[in-house]
């Protein structure tokens, strides 16, 4: 039942499939590694970046 409700969750962790260049992604891999952060990290950073600096554009 608690496996259930966490499936259901909104904050369930699932995949996300992405086609990137194999240097682009040999390039972040390295990046993440060097700077001590995990790519699902600075994936989520970069988008929250990215997302504020839209936000602030349309202001």
């Amino acid at each position: 039942m608690a496996e259930d409700a966490a499936q259901n969750s909104p904050n369930e962790i699932v995949s996300i499939n992405l086609k990137v260049p194999k240097e682009e992604r040999k390039v972040f891999k390295v990046w993440c590694a060097e700077h001590g952060i995990t790519q699902v990290d600075a994936f989520r950073e970069g988008f929250q970046l990215l997302k504020s600096m839209k936000d602030e554009m349309r202001s």
